[in-house]
């Protein structure tokens, strides 16, 4: 079959007019500021279009053999935002170059999605009857303790309460570390396969972006991890055992990591009317705005709690609370139709690959478009906390752009190459 026939242009064309709206929405959502954020959301679109073009002309497999490095790469950068990273309200996320400001955190999701596909793929034989927690955890392997170690001291301060007991947890994973490369050393299992495990290539980056803080981003770099997981199986005990696990990490979590304010839009999200005009805020005026624009909406660039400058962070996190006040629910269902056929072709992608790897990644995107999708509308009407979770190719940034339309070139490039085997 000839490339022509080959090539997606339903993917390519429904990915265009998902950005072209948030293009429109984003005119009526900057009016009236000093910077034009659709023109500048228009050209990180254009880049990003570049940059699929490139990635459909590259052979995906290409990224089988470079995952792991890139991974490599991505990590040194994210160690490269704590500790030279700009500030911007209240959070270390990104690398200021030159005339524009760079946020890893958006690449190490694609990254970690080409990681756990290059190790499912590498797999010798895949369980029939799915994974065990011990096949995707490898608690034996050298990388956990020396990871631990490592998150101790990025969150040292946090652990102050511990006192001393710090310095003892630290020598039990120097111990822990030894045991595991003697250990491996024995076992004869020193080949890279062997010593990563999936949970080892999601914690990694998982621990230095929860670091910055990014909640959010965490927070879809493991709805995407578990997604992966689940669709190459998890046995059913395992899975359980993984959920007991994940509510013990989460309590965990909300006494050593989670930061004030991020406590604070939790207990905002359980009662609303709590403190409105404090961690609430975000998440009421969201509310006003959603319910505001009624059956048909106010028209566009009418929305009062976008022009009056109710609604904060109206250009990045709730972009759809100013299409949904001047759209309406009649335009709030055209367009989440329009992400549903966006996703459909996605999945199709993936349905259609022939190798593994081809399948994991495509699998892989789609989950990253779902969750973030899906998460950011859930905030939006309040059937989700606030945690900061951007809307693909409509909130305003240029790494979450670049970053999504990599996403689709590598759709493309497995599409057009469906047929090659």
């Amino acid at each position: 079959m000839s490339s022509t026939t080959s090539f997606n242009w339903a993917l390519l064309l429904t990915t265009l007019a998902v950005g072209g709206l948030g293009l429109v929405n984003l005119y009526s959502t900057s009016r009236g500021t000093s910077t034009n954020l659709a023109l500048v959301q228009g050209i990180w679109l254009a880049v990003g279009v570049l940059i699929a073009i490139v990635l459909t002309v590259l052979d995906y497999r290409i990224f089988e053999k470079l995952a792991y490095p890139v991974l490599v790469f991505t990590l040194v950068l994210l160690l490269a935002v704590l500790f030279a990273g700009r500030v911007i309200s209240g959070s270390q996320r990104w690398l200021h170059l030159g005339a524009f400001n760079f946020q890893p955190s958006e690449v190490a999701k694609i990254v970690v999605v080409l990681a756990l596909a290059k190790y499912f793929s590498n797999e010798q034989a895949m369980p029939a009857e799915g994974y065990s927690l011990w096949k995707l955890f490898k608690p034996a392997t050298i990388l956990y303790p020396l990871g631990a170690i490592g998150a101790i001291m990025l969150y040292w301060e946090r652990l102050a309460m511990l006192g001393t007991w710090r310095f003892v947890i630290v020598c039990a994973f120097i111990v822990w570390a030894a045991a595991c490369f003697l250990y491996s050393l024995r076992t004869g299992r020193t080949r890279l396969h062997d010593l990563l495990s999936p949970i080892i290539l999601v914690m990694l980056p998982a621990v230095l972006i929860l670091r910055q803080p990014d909640l959010g981003t965490t927070l879809v770099l493991g709805a995407v991890a578990g997604t992966m997981i689940l669709f190459v199986k998890i046995k059913p005990f395992s899975l359980l055992i993984a959920a007991i696990a994940l509510v013990a990490v989460a309590a965990s979590a909300w006494f050593f990591v989670l930061e004030d304010y991020q406590k604070r839009r939790v207990f905002a999200f359980m009662e609303p009317s709590a403190d409105i005009k404090g961690s609430g805020y975000h998440a009421w005026q969201s509310r006003i705005a959603v319910g505001s624009g009624q059956v048909s909406g106010k028209g566009f660039t009418q929305s009062t709690q976008t022009q009056f400058k109710f609604l904060p962070e109206q250009h990045t996190d709730f972009v759809f609370s100013v299409w949904a006040e001047e759209w309406g629910f009649i335009g709030c269902l055209g367009l989440l139709g329009l992400f549903l056929f966006w996703l459909t072709q996605m999945i199709n992608v993936a349905s259609s690959a022939r190798e593994t790897f081809g399948v994991l990644v495509a699998v892989g995107v789609v989950a990253l478009v779902f969750w973030h999708t899906a998460i950011n509308i859930g905030m939006v009407i309040g059937v989700l906390p606030v945690v900061g979770t951007t809307l693909p190719l409509w909130s305003y940034g240029g790494s979450s752009v670049l970053a999504n339309m990599a996403g689709i070139g590598l759709l493309l490039s497995i599409s057009l190459r469906r047929h090659t085997f």
